[in-house]
């Protein structure tokens, strides 16, 4: 699925109206003559490409005064939408990092360089989380951040969020999974995207 140039198949965009009004703004951005359709909240907007209603939504998930977008996030842990592109968005106050999502993934790497993020939980045992990190940099890939939060059906659980630099699908990044694998209960692939 394209969504630059000519970007094929993308007819309807998601966006959240009831949150920022640049959320607007910056949905138009994604592809040309598409329809923007809002809605009131974070999990319509996301549900509207779960359900078929729409192509694609785009989500802010990051904020460079107030930080992650939480709630978001939680979706993207919870949920099955692939991020397919992230781009950047300056409402004049801060810049906000929007995801576009979309049932299909990319299942290639980029020409001009790949990012790909990655939720996963570790096992209660001791050095899990340290032994997971080795797993991603020991694989020649760059932590770009890493983040926690709670589980909501565990108490004092927590799942941590990476975004990485490199392709997940080369040999090394087959590597990488296994080592993971090793080391955490899960492991999901949110999505792949251009690095920019």
């Amino acid at each position: 699925m394209e969504i630059n140039g000519n970007n094929i198949g993308i007819k309807r965009i998601a966006y959240c109206a009831g949150m920022d009004p640049e959320d607007y703004k910056a949905a138009s951005t994604v592809a040309e003559g598409a329809a923007r359709i809002d809605f009131p909240n974070y999990d319509e907007t996301y549900n509207a490409v779960v359900s078929g209603d729409c192509d694609v939504c785009v989500l802010p998930f990051e904020k460079s005064r107030s930080g992650k977008v939480n709630h978001v996030m939680d979706l993207f842990y919870q949920g099955d939408l692939s991020i397919i592109k992230v781009f950047k968005w300056d409402t004049g106050n801060e810049v906000v990092r929007y995801a576009v999502l979309s049932k299909t993934a990319n299942e290639s790497a980029h020409e001009d360089g790949s990012r790909f993020m990655m939720i996963f939980t570790v096992l209660n045992v001791q050095g899990s989380l340290v032994k997971a990190i080795n797993a991603i940099s020991s694989h020649g890939f760059n932590i770009r951040f890493l983040h926690t939060r709670p589980l909501n059906y565990e108490e004092w659980g927590y799942y941590f969020y990476t975004e990485c630099d490199g392709d997940d699908t080369s040999e090394e990044g087959k590597k990488m999974v296994a080592d993971l694998a090793a080391v955490c209960e899960t492991l999901k692939f949110v999505g792949r995207y251009p690095a920019k």
